[in-house]
């Protein structure tokens, strides 16, 4: 859990999840979603690859640009902010970059590379799915470590993915990580409440966003192979 004034965190949530049940967020359709999409489904049709080519790895790579990460963060909290207030409480957690260290520190946890695109989707995709399903994937720290391998080869295969700039790449992985860590956050501190209801709506929430790319979250099960089909 973020470590911000619960006061703060209680505003932020209940805006946040107003946001994601009413569809908003700060992640920018891209030229490369119908692959992506592709990519996804292609990912959990099978259990994840022994190992993964270094090519397609450094094809999914990129170095982190502060100019890149600072308009990333302006362009966030517009997308999210409404009002003054709620603005100031956003630059707290965005602005102020706590977010995305949280983010980096959960991706080191589960031995994925915050630097690298694919990795980044595979966290969207395993997050997404412990919210959808009201799961812990730390009870399967080999699925976890597969979900990455499974992610990284049919994205690397995406051409508008393996042709976008270091700057490209970046700003998507961190639209993405911020999305995701909206889920989480909203995530953890309604289980924290045990608001049963307002969980419910926020897995459907969540559920939804995937299946637009043809995954359902709701269907995949989490073992050494990595997010698979039932």
């Amino acid at each position: 859990m973020l470590s911000i004034p619960s006061a703060v965190r209680d505003r932020l949530v209940a805006l946040l999840m107003c946001l994601l049940l009413a569809g908003v967020a700060p992640v920018h359709a891209q030229s490369g979603d119908a692959g992506v999409a592709r990519a996804l489904q292609q990912a959990v049709a099978r259990p994840a690859p022994s190992d993964v080519a270094p090519a397609a790895r450094a094809a999914l790579a990129f170095t982190r640009d502060p100019a890149v990460s600072a308009r990333v963060q302006q362009d966030t909290i517009r997308a999210f902010g409404r009002t003054q207030a709620q603005i100031a409480d956003l630059d707290k957690v965005i602005g102020s970059g706590e977010m995305m260290r949280e983010f980096d520190a959960i991706l080191r946890r589960y031995g994925y590379d915050p630097h690298n695109l694919g990795d980044v989707l595979a966290a969207h995709l395993l997050i997404s799915w412990e919210v959808a399903n009201d799961r812990d994937s730390r009870a399967s720290p080999e699925g976890q470590r597969a979900v990455r391998r499974q992610l990284i080869g049919p994205l690397a295969a995406v051409p508008e993915l393996a042709a976008m700039s270091d700057a490209a790449k970046q700003a998507q992985a961190e639209r993405t990580a911020y999305l995701t860590m909206v889920s989480a956050l909203s995530y953890q501190s309604l289980k924290r409440q045990g608001d049963r209801q307002a969980l419910a709506a926020l897995a459907s929430g969540v559920q939804r966003s995937l299946q637009v790319h043809g995954v359902d979250l709701q269907r995949l099960t989490l073992g050494e192979g990595g997010l698979v089909a039932r």
